[in-house]
């Protein structure tokens, strides 16, 4: 009997030790270069006839629409002092777009920062104005493309608005969130598309003011309060926990065939726990078991079908708190990938494992719950331990038979006079509690997974910001990022624009794996090209990881 054990034992020390090592690793990250803002190279349609007025952006999300890499980009100025890029409609638009012909720009192993690929901006006609993103919606400051994807046929886009959604009782709140009388708000009327509205415990500021409904008279309606879900890995009984939690209002449209820069934005989604979402559409998708002998297809989704899915992974907010228990679970969804001229978005909700390890699904977004982020953990369905996650990218990397999450970046807590007094940006997106936020080293982070729903691997560093304390790395001579006492002349520039930024060092946000450029490498590996963006300079840079399976 010890002998049987004996050999069982080292049978089971044999398959974890394989597991082990068919687990993804990350050999390298290599910065290829700036690819939009700051020292990136112009296409040549948007030099002539007339050169178009562009200076930073960030963001980038993409996908291949008929041959093309369609780009969507954030917040954009169109000079190094901030002036707007479509000044005929003032800075109610203020997103971007471009694409890359992918039949020209087909051998990603060749992109150096002499050769790369070359980004066709949307630019009006006869004019030097970029053409700015309408989806018929005010989208100033914060408010941003969130991600966008293609059915073959038409492409659709997802827009962040900072608009809570108004209630009287829980009945007048979607996907189960439920109504806090005790919430106010700060700025523009919640019902009003411009501005950015922003959620306040009655009582805490005298600039609170009381999230009063209208009724159609546009009359004011008391009591009246705020939705949000308590069930989010973000909510806490306390202020900022029950203002991070609020259900936000994400526009889905579907872009103009005709004139790009506008969206149809057909349906409203009410949700917290997607408010920072990652898309990808799939192929061929039905959840385990319900169709006998289905097999699902990860390849991007080139034509609608009954089986293909929009792929959507989603976190409660860009920053956590875990040292007050406001964490960032990671969620997932699927939706029918939207066909025909009727625009429908009706998520199923990843609602937990059966008894026998299969997922379950929702129509109800209270019933979602966060993803096991930790996979040494059978079962455990944890939050992530990092806080600062900003956007998340996944993709099906078929070469490793694995999905892949990129997310991470930094955050600047330099306090900022006047109004961000204890941590600078950071206090935008934290409050009060931005100085328990644990920013670590700046690091793009990677996980892995053979399903989408996970369980994930532990995370493991791209490619880290470095100290900001030491003009080193990437703060330092050749890097990416801006430090204040980096003097050389190959030191990122500073594209700040107000005084008081002369203090602040960049950091990276906004992974974006582009899937259309992976190809095999070394034995056995893959390497993948992605895009992020850098605050200071304002820009979009290139990167290529190898990863070895």
């Amino acid at each position: 009997m010890k002998a049987e054990f004996t050999a069982a034992l080292a049978c089971v020390f044999a398959l974890s030790a394989q597991f082990a090592a068919a687990e993804p690793k990350v050999v390298e990250t290599t910065v290829i270069g700036p690819f939009a803002g700051v020292q990136a190279p112009l296409h040549p349609d948007n030099l002539a006839p007339h050169r178009i007025e562009f200076f930073g952006t960030d963001l980038g999300f993409t996908y291949e629409h008929k041959g093309q890499l369609q780009i969507i980009f954030g917040d954009t100025s169109g000079s190094p002092s901030g002036e707007p890029i479509e000044a005929s409609t003032g800075r109610k638009f203020e997103d971007s777009f471009g694409s890359i012909d992918l039949g020209t720009w087909n051998r990603p192993e060749g992109f150096t920062q002499e050769n790369m690929p070359l980004i066709r901006l949307g630019q009006n006609p006869d004019s030097t104005e970029m053409a700015a993103i309408d989806p018929g919606h005010a989208m100033e400051g914060f408010k941003t493309p969130v991600g966008a994807f293609s059915n073959g046929a038409d492409e659709y886009g997802a827009f962040y608005t900072y608009k809570p959604e108004g209630c009287r009782a829980n009945d007048d709140c979607s996907n189960g969130a439920e109504c806090d009388l005790g919430l106010g708000y700060i700025g523009p009327h919640y019902t009003d598309d411009e501005g950015i509205t922003w959620g306040c415990v009655e009582g805490a500021s005298e600039l609170c003011v009381a999230a009063t409904m209208k009724d159609a008279d546009g009359n004011p309606i008391e009591p009246s309060g705020f939705c949000n879900d308590r069930t989010s890995t973000i909510w806490a009984d306390t202020p900022m926990g029950r203002i991070g939690s609020l259900s936000l209002k994400m526009l889905i449209g579907k872009r103009d065939r005709e004139t790009p820069k506008k969206y149809h934005t057909g349906h409203v989604w009410q949700t917290n726990k997607f408010m920072n979402p990652g898309f990808r559409t799939v192929q061929a998708y039905e959840p385990p078991g319900s169709l006998e002998g289905f097999e699902p297809d990860f390849a991007p989704a080139t034509i609608p079908s009954k089986h293909s899915k929009v792929f959507v992974w989603g976190r409660p907010h860009f920053v956590g708190v875990n040292a007050t228990g406001r964490a960032l679970g990671q969620y997932f969804a699927y939706v029918d990938l939207p066909s025909g001229e009727t625009l429908e978005w009706k998520p199923r909700y990843f609602a937990g494992l059966d008894a026998s390890g299969q997922p379950r699904f929702s129509p109800n977004e209270k019933d979602a719950v966060p993803l096991d982020q930790d996979s040494t953990r059978a079962g455990v369905q944890a939050a992530d331990h990092y806080d600062i996650v900003n956007q998340v990218s996944v993709a099906w990397v078929p070469q490793l038979s694995k999905w892949l999450m990129f997310y991470g970046g930094g955050m600047i807590n330099r306090p900022l006079e006047p109004l961000l007094k204890s941590c600078g940006v950071l206090e935008v997106f934290a409050g009060p509690e931005c100085t328990r936020v644990e920013i670590g080293n700046g690091a793009f982070r990677m996980r892995t997974s053979d399903n989408p729903w996970g369980p994930w691997t532990p995370p493991q560093d791209l490619i880290a910001a470095g100290d900001p304390a030491v003009a080193e790395g990437q703060y330092g001579p050749g890097g990416m990022l801006r430090h204040p006492e980096c003097t050389a002349q190959s030191c990122a520039p500073h594209t700040g624009t107000a005084e008081e930024q002369d203090v602040e060092y960049g950091f990276f946000y906004s992974a974006n794996i582009i899937e259309q450029w992976t190809r095999p490498a070394g034995d056995n590996g893959v390497d993948i090209v992605w895009n992020a963006s850098t605050w200071d300079p304002y820009r979009v840079i290139l990167l290529r990881t190898r990863i070895t399976p």
